[in-house]
């Protein structure tokens, strides 16, 4: 399945377009995180399983839409590397967030992710040769220190903070691949060639869970591929306009969005000293909008 390329980013003009398009999807990306942490909660399903249900509504959404809209149906190899690559990348980290928001809050999870944005800045740079000016680094580092002021890290660091560092590692390389294969195919193309690369690779896992694959919370599972899904969508949309280094800060709006669920539906207190720096957060992600309008 296949679409004819999609015009390449740099050629975009408006970038307030591409950044209005990743607070969307950067803010339905924590309330699908939400509905798994629900789920983990209401269930006896491993991690990895909960992950893969979340790979499997998503592909009943978008798979037959794709389908149904695509020129040609027949994959293009490098489609199928992209999608492999992608799907691989996102797994990896949907599982270890899942993981660890069956270990601690949902605010807390969220803040130890927000290394992604720093691994994303230094991929664009590394390996795409995408230049990153100083302002770009200097908003990344502002909302990092913002991440450790919410997480504070210390010698009593909980396992799942570990998870979730490892979440935003896998995030920020799903970020800059998406920005490399963008230009392969339409967005709702690679959506579902990603859910479906995803859907294959974890489900030896899942079928290892002691738990039967079939969900025992099918309402929370439903919302979390339903959010997850279009979140990803519209971050594929976006990186296809923007530039990694005008739209990586922005990943620290699903800090702010996980922090309001993590009061209001789970119950989590946030301290004084966290909400300092979810404001130290924001401010990076409007820096980066503010200079480049």
């Amino acid at each position: 399945m296949s679409d004819a390329p999609a015009p390449a980013g740099d050629a975009a003009p408006r970038p307030l377009v591409a950044v209005a398009i990743m607070v969307v999807a950067m803010s339905l990306i924590p309330v699908g995180d939400a509905f798994n942490k629900a789920a983990a909660n209401a269930s006896d399903h491993a991690p990895v399983t909960l992950a893969w249900w979340r790979f499997a509504v998503g592909t009943v959404l978008v798979l037959p839409v794709a389908l149904g809209l695509a020129r040609d149906r027949r994959p293009r190899r490098a489609f199928l590397a992209a999608a492999a690559l992608r799907g691989a990348l996102i797994g990896g980290g949907i599982v270890c967030i899942t993981t660890a928001l069956t270990q601690v809050p949902l605010a807390d999870a969220f803040g130890a992710f927000f290394i992604g944005p720093f691994v994303a800045m230094a991929l664009a740079r590394i390996v795409l040769g995408e230049p990153v000016a100083p302002r770009d680094w200097a908003a990344a580092a502002l909302g990092f220190a913002g991440v450790l002021l919410v997480v504070r890290p210390g010698a009593e660091m909980q396992p799942g903070v570990l998870w979730a560092v490892g979440a935003g590692c896998f995030y920020g390389t799903y970020i800059t691949a998406t920005r490399a294969t963008a230009h392969i195919g339409r967005p709702l193309s690679q959506l579902a060639g990603q859910l479906v690369a995803g859907l294959i690779l974890l489900l030896p896992l899942a079928l290892a869970d002691p738990v039967p694959l079939w969900p025992q919370v099918p309402g929370l599972l439903v919302g979390s591929g339903a959010a997850s899904g279009t979140g990803n969508l519209l971050a594929i949309v976006a990186l296809s306009l923007g530039a990694t280094g005008l739209l990586a800060p922005l990943i620290y709006t699903q800090l702010l969005v996980a922090a309001v669920l993590s009061v209001l539906v789970f119950g989590d207190p946030i301290s004084g000293v966290a909400a300092f720096g979810m404001t130290l957060i924001v401010l990076a992600g409007l820096s980066r909008v503010v200079s480049r309008a």
